[in-house]
């Protein structure tokens, strides 16, 4: 037999027993949502549960060769009452969101920032995938969540913050956050003028300007439902912000409703937030907001 032949043999052998784990892992966090669903449940039940989605999501990802900084970030907290679901924006993964979830682990919550399906997070070949997808992606874990703890606050940056509020009009979490919002972007206008004429399914516009025109149509979607958010409401974004305009943060100022709501316009840091604030104060006002809400 040739080496690659041994090589193939090799791997076949494997895979069955790397299919078994899958199989384990899902069995057991459908038992348990189950279990948890049909009669009264334990704090210990519901960190049961959590970290057997954590496992389930390991072995999936590990399967679709996700580099391990970018996969999704779980952290637990025994005892914990409370969690939050943290989304990533668009160009980014889990790890820009990693810092912020250690903070708030050590704060006391139970944290979940789930690797969601953009183009910039999967292999070439496997096609467009729209901003509905990774809101049903945002449903599912949040729902996971609320099944873990009692309640559920959610954090969104950019992108994830436009799915963060399309989220809250389904459910309700506890409250938001909200950073560098994607709301009111820098953009030409014949590229807004062409969202707003609602040719975006059109393959010509599709080819021509790819994801970034389904993030579009989120923030299109998501504006309008900001004046019904019932929770309250933390945002922050930078004046130098070379993607989003400050105008999406005096947008939420002007519509969230609820009285405690707060809001933070820092002088620069550009788009990414977290990495320009985020150890020296950010993170601990959004824990702070978190516990306060």
């Amino acid at each position: 037999m040739t080496a690659e032949g041994a090589n193939d043999s090799a791997a076949a052998a494997e895979e069955p027993a790397v299919r078994l784990q899958t199989i384990a892992c899902s069995l057991a966090a459908w038992e348990l949502q189950k279990n948890l669903a049909a009669r009264a449940d334990t704090p210990r039940q519901r960190e049961f549960l959590l970290h057997a989605h954590q496992q389930l999501q390991a072995e999936l990802e590990e399967r679709r060769q996700v580099p391990p900084a970018d996969r999704s970030v779980i952290l637990q907290t025994p005892g914990a009452r409370e969690s939050v679901l943290l989304i990533h924006g668009a160009t980014t993964t889990p790890a820009e969101m990693r810092p912020l979830a250690q903070r708030l682990q050590a704060a006391g919550y139970h944290v979940y920032a789930p690797l969601l399906p953009t183009r910039a997070n999967l292999a070439p070949g496997l096609g467009d995938v729209l901003w509905r997808a990774c809101l049903e992606e945002v449903l599912v874990r949040y729902r996971l969540l609320k099944q873990a703890s009692r309640r559920v606050h959610v954090v969104g940056l950019s992108f994830g913050a436009a799915l963060a509020i399309h989220l809250a009009r389904q459910e309700r979490p506890a409250s938001l956050a909200l950073l560098a919002p994607a709301l009111i972007p820098r953009l030409p206008v014949g590229v807004r003028l062409l969202l707003r004429l609602g040719v975006q399914r059109m393959k010509w516009v599709r080819r021509r300007y790819g994801w970034s025109l389904e993030v579009l149509q989120a923030m299109e979607r998501a504006r309008p439902c900001v004046s019904r958010l019932g929770m309250p409401v933390y945002a922050a974004q930078c004046q130098d912000d070379e993607r989003m305009l400050p105008a999406s943060l005096r947008f939420l100022q002007r519509k969230t409703r609820h009285r405690n709501s707060r809001f933070r316009l820092y002088p620069t840091g550009g788009h990414l937030i977290l990495r320009s604030h985020g150890p020296t104060g950010l993170h601990d006002e959004i824990a702070a907001f978190i516990r306060e809400a």
